[in-house]
């Protein structure tokens, strides 16, 4: 009987361990789905950190599934937009929606936090579409922005192309087929 007893005791002393060790990898599958998710804000946009923001991952929790991805298209478009700082292409206009998208769209996002936070969840909605209509916009702008600084940086290096194949085609030209 104390045999029985004993195997049945060493029985689910194993399937416990067994539940937790399949616990913990399960956890941690979630877990590393959680962090996919949340790179996936900042995926594909140069100097971008892969730090999720915080405020915006909290303006996401306040908006359904559509809106999510709008959100994240909308910070993509503002990080490129702000990953163009240093071209010298940069209009006064797009130097300051530049500033605009550093400074006051945090503060944007921030307002609407602050808001959502003390509203009851039926009025979060009524905070977080409006902010969200309004980011969806300046990246609109901010995509037109880094189009228009992208061209014309893209026209400077075609310049600088042509420049250089005509100085070393003059070059090839006077010397003599020996000396090539």
């Amino acid at each position: 009987m104390l045999e029985l007893l004993g195997g049945l005791l060493l029985f689910f002393l194993l399937f416990t361990v067994l539940m937790v060790w399949l616990g913990i990898r399960l956890a941690r599958n979630l877990m590393r789905s959680a962090r996919g998710f949340a790179a996936s804000f900042t995926q594909g946009v140069p100097g971008f950190s892969a730090i999720p923001d915080p405020r915006w991952a909290r303006l996401a929790s306040h908006l359904d599934r559509r809106q999510r991805e709008q959100a994240r298209t909308a910070r993509e478009r503002i990080a490129a937009l702000l990953a163009e700082r240093q071209s010298a292409a940069l209009t006064p206009e797009e130097a300051q929606l530049m500033i605009s998208c550093e400074r006051r769209v945090p503060e944007l996002i921030d307002t609407c936090l602050d808001r959502c936070r003390s509203a009851r969840p039926n009025e979060r909605c009524d905070y977080a579409a409006p902010t969200l209509e309004r980011l969806v916009r300046i990246g609109e702008e901010a995509e037109a922005a880094r189009s228009a600084i992208r061209a014309r940086d893209d026209g400077r290096l075609l310049t600088m192309h042509n420049y250089f194949d005509t100085v070393a085609g003059s070059r090839d030209r006077g010397q003599s087929p020996a000396t090539r």
